[in-house]
């Protein structure tokens, strides 16, 4: 029996396209990370009919669609977060230097969705759209048009920060993958160097540092993005739908003050303000204690808590805070960094 070979698979990224669905030539090649594509992207329709036969297929079905999934798994890094966030939050944006002549190498990318405007491709502050190629030495295959439909972080002990990137697009075709890229090495977040923060306000989130506190943790960006089909003669969609949007963060706390306290605002229906900052483990610029680093914060208020008698004795709890928005900050979270990538190449 043959045995499966995946050496040979490979991932490339464009620049944002110029234009929604049409396609750029890849520009990065995406490191630390595998992917799964729906390759089947055609939506095909078998008439049933009435014709005096016992078969079952007649040879007459035909397309009525066209769209493709993709799946991609990875190790958060200073380089992906950029086309994650800018395909899911925001895009558009211009990376700004805080220090440029103290800290030549350094930049920011601040992440910030719109919530009374819409955040699709075809608004000026909207998210970014790509394309991604993909296949092995045998083919490759492209898909424009893609857009992010969920966007999940996890940080456990010991283990890198990971991601898992949901997304739709144009449809699949073969192609000739974008030749002579280099890899550029990347840092890495992992998750014992990831800092926790509970704020009494939005402003003041990162002031409070919680040790021993936050064991695990998931986040789930539900970006509610869906494709759209208007009747505009082609099979793929037309355009984007936004629906409302929001984060959820499973936390598994330590059992004690700090989770008593978490407990305390579930039941008086008060609103947290919760931070997680992910930390590089190298300075950007060589003596000035700058790694890499991503400002996830978010007003959020927890909608279930486990009754006591199943927590008694036990040393861990596992709860979800969802974002609410805050009357003050008037949003609901962001996500700010800082990192040595300057623009996408």
């Amino acid at each position: 029996m043959a045995t499966a070979l995946t050496a040979f698979r490979r991932m490339q990224i464009s620049n944002a396209e110029g234009t929604p669905g049409t396609a750029e030539a890849a520009t990065e090649i995406v490191t630390g990370a595998t992917y799964t594509a729906a390759y089947g992207d055609k939506v095909i329709h078998k008439p049933e009919e009435d014709r005096n036969d016992l078969s079952m297929n007649l040879a007459n079905d035909f397309i009525v669609g066209e769209q493709a999934q993709v799946s991609i798994e990875g190790r958060l890094n200073s380089r992906i977060f950029a086309y994650l966030f800018s395909n899911s939050i925001n895009g558009n944006l211009t990376p700004y230097q805080q220090d440029a002549g103290n800290d030549p190498l350094q930049y920011s990318w601040d992440f910030v969705p719109q919530s009374q405007t819409a955040n699709t491709p075809d608004i000026a502050a909207g998210i970014d759209t790509f394309t991604i190629e993909l296949g092995d030495n045998v083919q490759g295959y492209e898909i424009e048009y893609c857009v992010a439909e969920t966007i999940t972080l996890t940080g456990t002990g010991n283990e890198p920060v990971e991601y898992t990137w949901e997304m739709f697009g144009r449809q699949v075709a073969k192609t000739t993958f974008t030749p002579a890229l280099s890899v550029v090495e990347p840092q890495f977040f992992v998750s014992n160097l990831v800092k926790f923060y509970i704020g009494s306000t939005y402003a003041n989130i990162f002031d409070t540092q919680k040790t021993d506190t936050l064991l695990s943790w998931t986040l789930t960006l539900a970006t509610g993005f869906s494709p759209r089909y208007p009747a505009d003669g082609i099979l793929q969609f037309g355009g984007v739908n936004e629906a409302k949007k929001m984060i959820s963060l499973e936390l598994e706390y330590l059992r004690g003050t700090n989770s008593e306290a978490e407990k305390d605002k579930y039941d008086a229906r008060a609103t947290t303000y919760l931070g997680l900052e992910l930390l590089g483990a190298t300075e950007i610029d060589s003596g000035r204690s700058n790694p890499p680093r991503i400002r996830i914060q978010m007003a959020a208020r927890y909608f279930e808590w486990p009754e006591a008698d199943d927590n008694e004795g036990a040393q861990t709890v596992t709860v979800t805070a969802e974002t609410v928005k805050d009357a003050t900050a008037s949003k609901q979270f962001q996500i700010d960094t800082r990192t040595e990538f300057a623009a996408f190449p």
